[in-house]
């Protein structure tokens, strides 16, 4: 019999963290009738992986020993480089994915893992090169069209973000994450359309997955107090419910930055680096927009001493 973690079962891994409360709420589209102590379910941080350390010592014999067909090599260095990137361990993964490229120069996959890389070190152009590598030489390559709207979106060039993000969400309509994407990036254009926007969008009845009552939240139509009670349906192991709490608090943070709740933002964003799943993008992002904010608390601290 499989066990299922309710939220009750949760409870050993519950902290209370009423810092969020202490948030001035700038929204009062989703204020609360009452202003209850929230609950926020933190998993235990997710470890290295036993089988990726094995797969990684494997791949480091083959590539010390490979002599043959370069485009084999490149396969090699990007598996590797994988393994590196869900280890957390970015310089090495950088790397690899860059000896990829050096071994197979028309390798997409590898422009594309390159490129995020060069988001977060802020390597704009680099970063856009590299995705447009990857989208020229195979035009299915879908995330490099969301990657490089988050890199258009984090130098300010919203209308090229929107084009791209928009040319993601055509790619899959039925996907929610794209549906969360376009609103974050649309609402930097017009923010009440992107609302009613993401409002529009409804699961289906065969669509089940977590994410929609996500959208819910954003869209007005339910709490975050009720959305975190039932974050943890279906959930079976640790690394699941990190899973969706490193997705569940990047989103939520995207959510009240637009809100203009700041410190709230901010919050989620840290919590969502406490989970430890590296490979996700919510994680990478998360550690950018940390960044971005405090670049732009300096330059306005700059601004007001000046």
């Amino acid at each position: 019999m499989k066990l299922k973690l309710s939220a009750l079962t949760l409870l050993p891994l519950i902290a209370v963290l009423t810092a969020c409360e202490s948030v001035p709420q700038n929204n009062t589209r989703h204020k609360e009738k009452t202003n209850p102590m929230v609950v926020l379910p933190v998993a235990t941080a997710v470890q290295i992986d036993y089988q990726d350390e094995v797969k990684l010592l494997r791949l480091n014999q083959l590539i010390a020993e490979h002599k043959g067909d370069s485009k084999q090599k490149a396969l090699l260095f990007y598996e590797r480089g994988i393994i590196y990137d869900r280890m957390g361990l970015s310089a090495h993964s950088r790397y690899d994915f860059t000896q990829s490229i050096n071994a197979d120069p028309a390798f997409p996959d590898a422009y594309n893992s390159l490129g995020i890389y060069l988001l977060l070190g802020q390597s704009y152009d680099e970063a856009f090169d590299a995705f447009d590598a990857a989208i020229e030489l195979n035009g299915k390559m879908q995330y490099s069209y969301l990657h490089r709207a988050v890199g258009l979106y984090q130098v300010k060039r919203y209308p090229l973000a929107s084009r791209d993000i928009n040319t993601f969400y055509e790619m899959d309509k039925s996907d929610p994450y794209r549906t969360l994407w376009r609103y974050i990036i649309d609402s930097k254009i017009d923010p009440e359309k992107a609302l009613i926007t993401l409002q529009e969008e409804q699961s289906t009845g065969s669509d089940n997955r977590y994410v929609w009552s996500l959208i819910d939240v954003i869209a007005g139509r339910t709490s975050e107090k009720a959305f975190f009670e039932t974050i943890g349906n279906g959930v079976e192991t640790n690394k699941e419910i990190a899973q969706r709490l490193c997705e569940a608090y990047f989103y939520l943070g995207h959510f009240h930055k637009l809100s203009g709740n700041l410190d709230k933002a901010i919050y989620y964003f840290k919590l969502t680096t406490t989970t430890n799943i590296h490979e996700f993008i919510e994680y990478k992002y998360a550690l950018m927009e940390l960044a971005s904010i405090q670049k732009e608390l300096q330059e306005q601290a700059l601004k007001t001493v000046n």
